[in-house]
């Protein structure tokens, strides 16, 4: 088995796909050492197990929503653009202000807990336990 020089691996890693392949097979056959070889080669070394896993942009982490809710006067708000008798009788159970820990909207809802609200602005639900 003879060495392969530091250039022919940079002229492979070079490479991508279906091209490095056949020339991993090629120089494999070439010097007398096995493709997996090579490829073990090309590859980054491993994070020691001390180092933390970097941090991934494409991975979704929810973000922590205040499960209490910041109570406001709601005489300063205006609860009555909805002019059906139906709101009318949703505005009379409105005890509370609220804002949307999403999006910050003003909401008005009643003193009842648990309680899960929809915020029509930004469609985010929570649920407030105190």
């Amino acid at each position: 088995m003879t060495a392969i020089p530091p250039a022919v691996l940079q002229a492979l890693a070079a490479m991508s796909g279906y091209e490095q392949m056949l020339e991993a097979d090629r120089i494999a056959s070439q010097y007398g050492v096995s493709s997996e070889w090579i490829k073990q080669q090309l590859a980054p070394p491993q994070q020691a197990a001390s180092e933390p896993a970097p941090f991934t942009p494409g991975s979704k982490e929810a973000p922590a929503l205040p499960s209490s809710a910041d109570l406001l006067d709601k005489q300063n708000f205006r609860f009555s653009y909805d002019p059906s008798a139906q709101a009318a009788e949703r505005r009379k159970s409105v005890e509370q202000a609220i804002l949307c820990p999403s999006c910050g909207v003003a909401l008005g809802i009643p003193a009842v807990r648990p309680i899960k609200v929809t915020c029509p602005q930004c469609l985010q639900e929570t649920i407030f336990q105190a």
